[in-house]
């Protein structure tokens, strides 16, 4: 291991993966990606791209797996360009507790940024939520309508989203 890892037995988004859990989260998957939408909803349609097979940080990742989920971030960054017209996307990943890293399987996200943000230019401060308690969109645990409606709308637009070199 290179970095202290955070706990996770089963890992959370290995069940996923295998099909036991949270499959409402699921907006797109390949052989191996799948790109789920965040439970954690601090920016609207903000997704993560997980590696299927089970790596816990960028450096585990073999090296198709690497191709495979920037694929998947830029397929997802187009459809999310097209469902919410943000001011721009952020793309974050984090290796090991020292990070910021919560679930110990290799992951990056994709988010888009609007102008009423309270991020700043970076993820928000997890301190920061932790102490003031999360709401039911910041609880990956809380299932919500609106968080349904963001992998409808993010899946619709996976296939109709315009691609650049069109």
């Amino acid at each position: 291991m290179y970095f202290p890892m955070p706990e996770g037995d089963p890992c959370f988004f290995c069940e996923i993966s295998n099909g036991n859990s949270h499959q409402w989260q699921i907006v797109e998957e390949d052989e191996l990606t799948m790109t789920l939408l965040n439970g954690r909803q601090f920016e609207i349609g903000q997704c993560i791209v997980i590696a299927r097979r089970h790596a816990p940080t960028l450096l585990d990742l073999e090296e198709a797996e690497e191709s495979a989920v920037m694929a998947a971030a830029k397929r997802v960054t187009r459809a999310l360009v097209q469902s919410y017209s943000p001011d721009g996307v952020l793309l974050y990943q984090n290796n090991g507790v020292g990070s910021g890293q919560e679930v110990p399987h290799f992951h990056l996200h994709v988010v888009p940024r609007q102008p009423e943000s309270d991020w700043g230019f970076g993820p928000p401060h997890l301190e920061r939520l932790e102490r003031e308690g999360r709401l039911a969109h910041q609880d990956h645990l809380v299932v919500t309508d609106a968080k349904k409606q963001a992998v409808a709308e993010i899946r619709r637009n996976l296939c109709t989203a315009p691609r650049a070199d069109d």
